[in-house]
């Protein structure tokens, strides 16, 4: 009974948790306060109600357009608000009613946030990305020892590889094709996956993230049809984000089984 209350509340905050991430990705990167002024319509600037504000609800009744002036309202608002929620439960299927709850709840919002940031701007803010790593690490050291996470060695080695696994790979790279391959800012966020998932997250997540970032470029070279769109530069953020979410909830038991197979557990 206490564990299905904790999953009503879960289902019922997430919803507007991520109605807030929504104003938190679109305004940090304009260096606009995401407290005033209030919700409003990008496109007529006209007050957003009470109505106008209910998550999932709000979007399917005014059919993803301004009530005001009938301007769309991008469909990615929508499915921010369905997958912070099945994210956060799924979480909270895993941990129950735990502080390892709080972090990975913590852990979630920050790659949320940094996912769709990217998408938007091709960056990764340091105020998130080192809040992670901060968190993640003192998360570790106060309850690493009680079994809610990876305890401190584990944390801090996970972002130190977090950290130079990709900044290798891509000075590698630039020896070899004579640019980076990948941003500093996914360095620092692999870092910050590290220091809540532990090396092992970092190598998943980064597996992960590779085989994701390599389909999907290779689908969007193919659908474009044009050498010149080799070049194009995809946010890798998100694909290191997913891969942190399998990390998280999933790593242990795909390092298990990759042990077991190959003989080596």
């Amino acid at each position: 009974m206490e564990n299905t209350i904790f999953y009503i509340m879960v289902g019922m905050f997430s919803p507007i948790l991520a109605s807030f991430l929504s104003v938190v990705i679109y305004r940090v990167p304009r260096s606009e306060s995401i407290v005033f002024p209030g919700s409003h319509c990008g496109a007529c600037d006209k007050r957003l109600g009470v109505l106008d504000l209910i998550p999932i609800l709000s979007w399917i009744i005014n059919r993803g357009s301004c009530r005001h002036c009938g301007a769309k309202v991008p469909v990615r608002y929508l499915l921010l608000e369905l997958l912070v929620p099945a994210l956060m439960l799924t979480a909270a299927f895993y941990d129950g009613p735990t502080l390892l709850f709080a972090r990975d709840a913590l852990f979630i919002t920050l790659l949320v946030i940094l996912s769709f940031i990217d998408l938007d701007t091709m960056e990764l803010p340091h105020r998130f990305t080192m809040t992670g790593i901060v968190a993640g690490i003192a998360f570790s050291i106060a309850f690493g020892a009680r079994d809610l996470g990876p305890m401190w060695p584990d944390a801090i080695l996970g972002a130190v590889l977090g950290y130079l696994l990709p900044t290798l790979i891509s000075l590698i790279y630039k020896l070899i094709r004579g640019q980076m391959g990948m941003g500093g800012g996914d360095f620092v966020l692999l870092a910050m996956i590290g220091a809540h998932t532990g090396p092992s997250g970092v190598l998943v997540s980064f597996l992960v993230a590779v085989l994701m970032g390599s389909i999907i470029g290779i689908a969007i070279m193919v659908r474009s049809r044009s050498e010149e769109r080799g070049g194009l530069m995809i946010p890798f953020g998100p694909f290191l984000a997913c891969g942190g979410i399998v990390a998280l909830f999933w790593g242990p038991w795909i390092v298990d089984t990759y042990l077991r197979l190959s003989g080596l557990a």
